[in-house]
C-alpha cells in the first residue's frame, strides 16, 4: 500500500488527484494526510478524501516529517514548488508534482539534483502526455514516421476561461505564477518538445496585456463591486465549478478584479523556438479567444499533420479531437478521429496516476520525469524573459 500526502487543496488535489486515488486506486494506494495553510479548504479537502482531523495539516513541514509517508503530490501554488520538492527528495519521498515543475530552470535544476541524490521518483503532471490524442500523435510522428523527419512545429493555445482561472486569484502576479507561459503553456510547449523529439537551443518571444489589468484598485473585488451584475469577468458568488477528475467539483476562489493595476501577467503571447536538431517551432496563446481548444501542426520533409484537441469552439459546435496527415508530391489525405478515454484532461488525469503510482512499485521512470519538467521551463521562463527584454534567449 503506497501512503500518499497531498500538498495542497485546491481542484487539482483534490478533483484532480485525491478523489481518483481514493475511489479507484484504493487497492494500491491510500491518501493518509493534506496540508494547506487555508483552513476553510483544508477542511473541505479532509471531508473529501476521509482524512482524519490530525492528518490535515496547515503546517507542510508536519505532513513531510510523518511515519511511515512513501510519496507526496505537489499540488500547492507554483511558487512553492521547489522548496517542497527539494524537502519531499531529502525525506525520501517519491513525488508527483503538479505542472510547472518550478519557476526558473536553476530551481528546476536544484529539484532534479535532490531527486537524483535521493534515487526516488519524480513525475510531472503533463496529463497530456497520458492523453489517446497526444500520444497517437507521438505514434504516427515518432514511431510509425508518417510525415518523416519534422522539419517545422507549431502549437496554439486558445484559452476562453483565462479571466476565470487566472486573472482573479495569485496566478496573476509573475512572482506566484512565474507568467502565464510558466504556468499555463507549459502543458503544450512539452508536447511540442516530446514530439520534435530534441532540446531547444533558444526561444525569443512578443507579448503583453491586451484585455485584462488596467487602473483598477489592487484590492478591488467582484462581491463588493457596483459593476458586479454587469460586468462579464466578475466571478459574482465566489464560486468555481471544475470538471476535473471523477466527479464535478465547485471550490471558492479569489474574486479579484481582472482589470487591477498590479497584473502583470501577459494575456497573449507568441514564440519562436530552436532546437539542436534544427527543428524550428512557434508557440501562441491567448486568454480572451472565445474559444476553448489546443491546436498542432508538424511539418515533415514526407508530409504535414495538423490536429485538433476542442473542448469547446462554440456553443453549437463541439467537436470530438481528430489528426489530419496531407503527404507530399501524392496530397492523399487521412482524417483519423480519436476517441478519448474517461476522466479529466481527455483520461490524462487518471493515466498520469496509473503511471506514478506503477512507478512508485516498479522503481522505473515515468513518462513524465523531470527532465521534461525542466526543458519545458526552459522555454517558457526563456520566452517571458524575451518578452522582457526584447532579447532572443539562448538556452544552451
Amino acid at each position: 500500500m503506497i501512503r500518499i500526502g497531498i500538498i495542497g487543496t485546491g481542484n487539482r488535489g483534490i478533483a484532480g488527484y485525491g478523489l481518483y486515488i481514493l475511489k479507484e486506486k484504493n487497492d494500491i494506494a491510500q491518501i493518509v494526510a493534506v496540508s494547506d495553510p487555508d483552513k476553510k479548504r483544508l477542511k473541505t479537502a479532509q471531508l473529501a478524501l476521509k482524512i482524519p482531523s490530525n492528518c490535515a495539516f496547515t503546517d507542510t513541514k508536519k505532513l513531510l516529517d510523518m511515519e511511515n509517508l512513501d510519496a507526496v503530490i505537489i499540488t500547492s501554488p507554483d511558487y512553492t514548488h521547489k522548496d517542497i520538492a527539494v524537502s519531499a527528495f531529502k525525506r525520501n519521498l517519491d513525488v508527483l508534482c503538479e505542472k510547472p515543475l518550478a519557476l526558473t530552470v536553476r530551481d528546476c535544476d536544484e529539484i532534479l539534483a535532490a531527486q537524483k541524490k535521493s534515487g526516488r521518483i519524480l513525475c510531472v503532471g503533463f496529463v497530456l502526455r497520458y492523453n489517446n490524442f497526444y500520444r497517437k500523435m507521438y505514434e504516427m510522428i515518432n514511431i510509425e514516421k508518417k510525415i518523416g523527419r519534422v522539419v517545422m512545429a507549431g502549437a496554439m493555445d486558445s484559452v476562453s476561461t483565462g479571466s476565470q482561472y487566472f486573472f482573479h486569484g495569485w496566478w496573476r502576479l509573475r512572482k506566484n505564477s512565474g507568467g502565464l507561459l510558466v504556468q499555463k503553456a507549459t502543458h503544450s510547449v512539452d508536447i511540442l518538445n516530446w514530439i520534435v523529439n530534441s532540446k531547444p537551443e533558444r526561444v525569443y518571444g512578443e507579448g503583453g496585456l491586451a484585455v485584462f489589468g488596467g487602473k483598477e484598485s489592487n484590492t478591488k473585488v467582484c462581491s463588493k463591486c457596483s459593476k458586479k451584475k454587469n460586468c462579464l469577468e466578475s466571478i459574482v458568488n465566489k464560486k468555481v465549478s471544475w470538471d476535473y477528475g471523477v466527479a464535478n467539483f465547485t471550490m471558492e476562489v479569489e474574486d479579484k478584479c481582472v482589470f487591477a493595476k498590479e497584473i502583470d501577467v501577459y494575456d497573449h503571447e507568441i514564440l519562436t523556438i530552436r532546437y539542436q536538431n534544427k527543428a524550428r517551432a512557434f508557440f501562441v496563446e491567448n486568454q480572451f479567444t472565445p474559444d476553448y481548444k489546443r491546436e498542432f501542426w508538424f511539418i515533415g520533409d514526407k508530409g504535414r499533420m495538423y490536429g485538433i484537441d476542442p473542448y469547446i469552439v462554440s456553443e453549437k459546435d463541439r467537436k470530438k479531437p481528430y489528426l489530419e496527415i496531407v503527404y507530399r508530391h501524392t496530397r492523399k489525405k487521412e482524417v483519423i478521429p480519436v476517441k478519448l478515454a474517461p476522466g479529466g484532461h481527455g483520461g490524462g488525469d487518471p493515466a498520469l496516476i496509473e503511471d506514478f503510482l506503477n512507478c512508485c512499485i516498479s522503481r522505473k521512470k515515468p513518462l513524465a520525469d523531470g527532465e521534461a519538467g525542466r526543458e519545458s521551463i526552459a522555454i517558457c521562463a526563456g520566452g517571458e524573459k524575451s518578452i522582457e527584454t526584447g532579447r532572443i534567449i539562448n538556452i544552451r
